[in-house]
């Protein structure tokens, strides 16, 4: 697998940077705000998260590096 990978989430509210299989970076958009976790997977729970967005398993897609930093610079 090749990282960084890029994913978005299907509601459109949600796109993510995956450094590689326990870290993440996410952009969630409410209203006309715009928040950005980083996330160093600890749990279970959230290594299992990351498998299913490099996976692109619903509800994650791919997405693009362009698509990430128009969000992340805008």
């Amino acid at each position: 697998m090749i990282f960084p990978l890029y994913r978005k989430h299907t509601s459109g509210k949600n796109l993510y940077k995956i450094s590689d299989y326990e870290h993440f970076i996410e952009i969630q958009c409410l209203g006309s705000k715009t928040l950005v976790h980083e996330v160093q997977a600890k749990t279970y729970f959230e290594k299992i998260r990351i498998q299913e967005m490099v996976e692109a398993a619903p509800p994650y897609a791919p997405s693009t590096e362009a698509e990430f930093e128009a969000l992340m610079n805008g």
